[in-house]
């Protein structure tokens, strides 16, 4: 019988088949292998490094048990931290303050008026949820004077005796924790923040309510896993090997938006002393909640890129939100959306 063009072309067809199998096959059994020894790099790199790190947690534990600890401690930047502005003295009317379901610690550069006035008239402002917003600083002589009245008339300034600068940030962090330590200020969640986010904060409330309990060791956020430190010198994020020996971070939750419970936090302050502090805030609270075994939970809502506020409706939280106008004009569209959406079904995540 004689073969039609039709049947070449048909015949050519699948000969190419069985050969591009043959490559995916082999390119398939490359991956496997690549990501199996890749894996089992990230492995003994961990477990070197819990090797070379102390063990936290048991140190916490004596601790826990005895009331102290024979190991020396590494730092004592928990009980050494001095403020220039506390708002606790607004906040609170007695030895305690009210009780609230989130206190968004914001971090935020000094210079950053605007963005701190923007969250105070959207997500950092009260309603129908209880909400504590207090805005972490460092110092800088040169607008000093304008904190101290913005501080007068806002009553949400942590100041901390340090300089206001990047290199800062993860001081920022730990010092918040001892200050929340500190202070008997009663919530169920802390919510770690930049100040160019724009959150929603129903929808962060009602996640927690459902995946974060009182004794949870838990830190829920956007998670990044094996990101590698950054070792050129020209990086803001530059980190040396002095500082970190391994070619791999732990786990982390990106430092812009994170939400845990007081019990974590209080979990934190005990583990600080007895760790090496780098200026990678969001990598070192990695280490911290690797030593400690607190958990890490992936959420694809806090979301690691710029969303408009009509999209942020079934998200949790946004970054890149970098002027008083974007935030003040992006929430109305979230809040118009979100009325429009109760009316239609009741739900908004």
């Amino acid at each position: 019988m004689q073969l039609t063009m039709f049947d070449y072309d048909f015949v050519f067809i699948k000969h190419q088949i069985q050969r591009n199998k043959k490559h995916i096959l082999y390119f398939i059994c490359i991956s496997v292998i690549i990501t199996y020894l890749s894996n089992a790099k990230n492995k003994r790199e961990f477990y070197h490094f819990d090797f070379v790190y102390s063990n936290l947690s048991r140190i916490i534990a004596e601790i826990e048990k005895t009331g102290t600890t024979s190991t020396k401690p590494l730092n004592n930047l928990t009980s050494s931290y001095r403020l220039l502005r506390n708002p606790r003295h607004q906040q609170c009317q007695s030895e305690s303050c009210r009780t609230v379901d989130i206190i968004y610690l914001i971090k935020s550069a000094i210079l950053n008026f605007s963005q701190r006035n923007a969250i105070r008239e959207t997500w950092g402002k009260n309603g129908d949820m209880r909400i504590l917003t207090i805005f972490i600083l460092g110092y800088s002589a040169s607008v000093q004077s304008l904190i101290e009245t913005e501080s007068i008339i806002y009553g949400d300034i942590l100041q901390f005796d340090m300089q206001d600068i990047y290199d800062n940030l993860v001081y920022k962090t730990v010092f918040s924790i001892a200050w929340l330590c500190d202070s008997n200020i009663n919530t169920k969640y802390v919510h770690f923040v930049d100040d160019d986010r724009m959150i929603n904060s129903k929808n962060l409330l009602k996640l927690a309510l459902r995946n974060l309990h009182k004794f949870d060791m838990k830190m829920m956020g956007y998670k990044a896993n094996f990101e590698k430190p950054y070792r050129n010198k020209t990086s803001k994020w530059y980190i040396s090997v002095t500082d970190y020996e391994f070619d791999v971070w732990p786990p982390y939750i990106i430092g812009g938006t994170m939400i845990t419970n007081l019990y974590v936090i209080k979990k934190l302050r005990e583990g600080i002393p007895f760790s090496k502090v780098i200026r990678i805030e969001d990598a070192y609270i990695g280490i911290l909640a690797k030593l400690l075994k607190i958990s890490l939970e992936h959420n694809k809502h806090f979301t690691p890129f710029f969303i408009s506020g009509y999209e942020l409706i079934n998200k949790i939280s946004s970054p890149d939100y970098r002027s008083y106008n974007t935030m003040i004009r992006e929430w109305k569209v979230l809040n118009s959306v979100r009325n429009k959406t109760i009316l239609k079904n009741g739900n908004t995540l």
